[in-house]
């Protein structure tokens, strides 16, 4: 379908992963390159798995459309996506225990493992007793992980892999001159670092075939060759890198974009694969495709906010999290013209608006564009925020904080 959805059919019964049909990825900030497949199939469709909560993969206008007439499956364990799907009164919704496998329909089975960290990422496997078929997502698991699926029911037949390293880090990050070198080894150092947990994970899932997964995806900015879409590897760059790698991986990775497909046939995989591009011809029809993409709005329709019942909210939603850290948060933007700074104590798990920074080390400071900044006021959770990469970072010191990720992805 693109990107990271697929439809498999087992017995029968059509199965769709992380469709986003509807929707336009944290306010459009993003585009799918080749677009998503647009096909009244979807609709009526038998279940549907979700892998996790990001926009680019849970299409909430498109689940609410469906109306309960299709299972939808999501593997559990991480509360803000459960409550999320909840609120929004997600009909015919099934959560998995996460390493259990469960019948879904009569022979099919699905069988789920979240990330050992994150608390948003799952991955799966839907099986019968002539085909599996491994979703991997967004979600990046250690080898014990990954070792939780073998032996699961089927081996793999065909598995779904991420590799790209989509992030804002270190891309956005503010540095002094003498320190771009380094900024720009370390972007190079992850994207191949990504690259290489993937060829390792085929190797513990030892698939059939293995869809390069996820990266379809390019920020609207206009240009295929800027330097966060220039990071994004595309499918078939994944592939020629494999292939460097080790040439075990050739006839495994199969570089499948939206519209392509494969089946089994006396227990062999046959596939029909429409396109037959080079990384260059590849990133130059992309480039083509965003220069004809129409610009956005810098100024979007939006309405005066209360900020102190905004910043009320955050206190409430924060107000249960026991675990505090280190660290200062300070968020910077102008909204309807008015300039806000807010300020994140998380050493005690405050919120406050202030007229002017104090910047206490530990600190990140988030410098938001209009159009992020607005999308937080308008509802939009922080994850959103850092989604659509309309922002640049700060941070002293310059380390990278997981911890301080998941409160901003998960808290605000």
């Amino acid at each position: 379908m693109g990107h990271a959805s697929v439809i498999g059919v087992f017995g029968g019964k059509r199965i769709i992963f992380d469709p986003v049909i509807l929707s336009k990825p944290y306010s459009d900030s993003w585009v799918f390159f080749p677009p998503q497949v647009q096909d009244p199939v979807v609709f009526d469709v038998d279940a549907v798995v979700v892998s996790h909560i990001h926009q680019d993969h849970y299409d909430l206008e498109f689940l609410k459309t469906l109306d309960g007439r299709a299972k939808i499956f999501v593997i559990g364990g991480r509360p803000a996506f459960e409550q999320d799907l909840k609120k929004n009164s997600i009909k015919n919704l099934h959560v998995i225990q996460p390493e259990t496998a469960v019948e879904i329909f009569d022979g099919i089975w699905l069988f789920g493992v979240t990330h050992e960290s994150n608390g948003i990422d799952a991955s799966a496997i839907v099986f019968n007793e002539d085909f599996c078929v491994y979703h991997g997502n967004d979600n990046y698991l250690q080898p014990d992980s990954l070792r939780k699926f073998q032996g699961v029911g089927r081996a793999i037949d065909v598995a779904c892999i991420p590799y790209a390293y989509i992030h804002w880090y270190p891309f956005l990050l503010e540095c002094e001159d003498d320190q771009l070198t380094s900024k720009q080894a370390e972007g190079t150092r992850l994207v191949n670092l990504y690259m290489d947990d993937c060829l390792n994970a085929i190797r513990i899932l030892q698939p059939k075939a293995m869809i390069p997964f996820g990266a379809n995806l390019l920020l609207d900015d206009g240009n295929a060759f800027s330097e966060i879409n220039l990071a994004v590897k595309t499918p078939i760059e994944f592939c020629e890198y494999s292939k460097g790698v080790d040439e075990y991986f050739e006839g495994i990775v199969r570089p499948m974009l939206a519209g392509d497909c494969c089946w089994m046939l006396d227990d062999d995989l046959h596939f029909l694969i429409n396109n037959n591009l080079c990384s260059e011809s590849y990133r130059s029809q992309a480039d083509q495709y965003l220069k004809g993409r129409p610009r956005k709005l810098t100024k979007p329709d939006w309405k005066p906010i209360d900020i102190d019942i905004f910043i009320d909210a955050i206190n409430t939603r924060i107000a249960h999290i026991c675990e505090t850290l280190n660290q200062f948060i300070f968020i910077e933007f102008s909204y309807l013209n008015v300039s806000i700074k807010i300020e994140i104590d998380c050493t005690r798990n405050a919120v406050r608006r202030v007229s002017e920074f104090k910047l206490c080390k530990p600190y990140h400071l988030f410098k938001l564009d209009a159009i992020s900044g607005g999308i937080w006021l308008n509802g939009g959770r922080f994850e959103e925020v850092i989604g659509t990469r309309r922002f640049t970072l700060r941070r002293v010191p310059n380390i990278y904080s997981k911890e301080v990720l998941r409160f901003l992805s998960t808290a605000i």
